[in-house]
């Protein structure tokens, strides 16, 4: 039966897997709302797992990022970190810190975003990753550049150059090329502020922009050769090269006008009218630059606008025209003093939103600690409750849990099981001669011996004054036996003596291995019934029971 219109025109939703995938995808080719968007959708899914929003949140950071949203770019980009550090996953670290990096410099807030390239390149190094290396150390150029640290923004941007060439990457090629010599081109700049020479910076970001132009070329990749001419226009002039400038300009604009990088345009313009200008022609530049102020795109670029003005107002002024001087000036400073208003509010905004955040986190974290702290409360008492205060093995509700859960075991396999009765011999006496302490003394020494002929597995137990039970699972009674017999041989042969002068201590022992189907009374019964029969026969012995054991000599 053939499609119908409504049938094609049904959309199959995105799985979250494929709308983070379409959102990838989407970052790669500069499709910022739209990636945002599907991103966005991810999150709004009841279904997606804590990985998955996290990966979401990675996305929007970037995503919110280009758009110029620092506050949510910021604000996801935090979330994002915190799932990542705590479940150790080091890349995704490392790119969300580049992210947030790039966003807090952007806003001027250089200590922020230091600490955070410090961190994407401590992560990509942990988990050996390159090309997080890569990135890292090119975000960390970028941000010393921007706090004035010409020097070692350099020293970074050459390091990820040097990196860039051994992933083989044509992208991080590119960008290590371009970004240095961006940075080289901030240095030219600053230099010459100091009204020094810079020709040298000017000339070192020269050669590698060229490279970086004709890298572009080979890969055909507009975007990135639009860029790279931008910055080569920018250094061209610099070193007094305007005709050259003049054509990368027009080549630059000419890749901008086909493919839509209105942005990207909107500077070249502004370049080509500073070549005019600094070729004399003032009345051709002042004309080019009045009519990029009518052009409504730049009022979304307001450096690019207080450029004009300033440009203008320099112009207007050495023209004798000090009216439309002033006019400019006013203006000029006016974008000025707007543009750091707005940057103040966004970083007090994003300091808030941060505290927020980091605020939130110090409860969740003050929430888990106090719920480990009643647990470890609860355990506490429950050990307590379980366990003999002075011994420190197990007490009889301890042995009232646990015996039945064993006993369980036992039945429904075919593993034995076996129960020990062990008491001290003429313990009264010890007390009675020596003291109560010293017979507390004794009695801890004998609970040392008793773990050391028990397993994890076993359990130890003080079923009250000098008499102790021990229960040995998946042993049989001739194991149980021995292990008994050892004891009982430890006991006489412990240096009692190091306790109190002339005191000597043994004890005696009955085994009984538990029979189908016993109850736990019947069982303990023949046990105990074995203790007092290796008293009978002498004390300082072991009686299993059903079985006639020698006397131990």
């Amino acid at each position: 039966m053939p499609e119908t219109d409504a049938d094609m025109s049904q959309v199959v939703p995105l799985s979250i897997e494929e709308l983070l995938a379409h959102s990838r995808l989407a970052a790669e080719g500069g499709q910022h709302r739209l990636g945002a968007k599907q991103a966005e959708s991810v999150l709004a899914d009841n279904g997606a797992t804590l990985l998955q929003q996290a990966s979401a949140r990675e996305l929007l950071t970037l995503h919110r990022l280009r758009l110029g949203d620092y506050q949510a770019s910021v604000e996801q980009g935090l979330l994002a970190l915190e799932y990542f550090t705590a479940n150790g996953d080091l890349l995704a670290q490392s790119n969300v810190h580049c992210t947030l990096a790039l966003a807090f410099s952007d806003i001027a807030l250089n200590e922020t975003a230091l600490h955070h390239v410090l961190g994407a390149i401590e992560a990509a190094r942990a988990c050996g990753n390159p090309a997080a290396e890569f990135w890292a150390l090119s975000r960390s150029s970028l941000v010393h550049g921007a706090m004035g640290d010409a020097v070692r923004s350099v020293e970074l941007g050459k390091q990820a150059l040097a990196l860039a060439a051994t992933l083989h990457d044509p992208e991080t090629s590119f960008v290590a090329l371009n970004n240095l010599g961006d940075t080289y081109l901030t240095m030219a700049r600053a230099t010459l502020d100091r009204d020094e020479d810079a020709s040298q910076p000017f000339s070192d970001g020269l050669a590698l922009t060229r490279e970086a132009v004709g890298l572009a070329q080979r890969q055909g990749n507009p975007f990135h050769e639009a860029i790279a001419r931008t910055n080569l226009v920018s250094m061209l002039i610099g070193l007094g090269q305007h005709d050259e400038a003049r054509e990368h300009g027009r080549q630059g604009k000419e890749l901008c006008r086909v493919h839509g990088y209105r942005s990207l345009e909107i500077d070249i313009d502004s370049q080509l009218a500073e070549l005019v200008r600094a070729d004399g022609c003032f009345d051709e530049a002042t004309a080019m630059m009045e009519a990029q102020l009518a052009d409504p795109d730049v009022d979304d670029e307001p450096a690019l606008l207080a450029k004009l003005h300033r440009s203008l107002f320099e112009m207007h002024k050495a023209g004798g025209r000090f009216d439309r001087a002033l006019a400019h000036y006013e203006r000029w400073h006016a974008v000025t003093r707007r543009m750091t208003m707005q940057t103040a509010g966004l970083q007090a905004q994003m300091l808030i939103n941060t505290l927020e955040i980091e605020q939130a986190r110090h409860e969740v974290e003050k929430s888990q600690l106090e719920v480990r702290v009643e647990r470890l409360r609860a355990e506490e008492l429950d050990d307590q409750a379980n366990t003999d205060p002075l011994t420190r093995l197990s007490n009889r509700r301890a042995l009232d849990r646990e015996l039945p859960w064993m006993m369980g075991l036992a039945q429904k396999g075919t593993q034995p099981l076996c129960a020990a009765m062990i008491d001290f011999d003429h313990f009264k006496t010890v007390n009675d001669h020596h003291g109560h302490a010293t017979g507390d003394q004794v009695l801890t020494a004998l609970a040392s011996m008793l773990r050391a002929i028990t397993r994890s597995t076993d359990l130890a137990v003080r079923v009250g004054g000098e008499e102790f039970l021990l229960v040995f699972a998946d042993t049989s009674l001739a194991d149980a036996t021995a292990a008994c017999e050892r004891l009982v041989a430890s006991v006489r042969d412990y240096e009692w003596q190091s306790l109190a002068p002339g005191l000597a201590c043994t004890v005696s022992a009955g085994v009984a291995a538990l029979e189908p189907h016993e109850t736990v009374s019947a069982w303990l019964s023949r046990a105990d019934a074995a203790l007092y029969e290796a008293k009978r026969r002498g004390r300082d012995r072991v009686h299993a029971a059903g079985i006639d054991i020698a006397v131990i000599t």
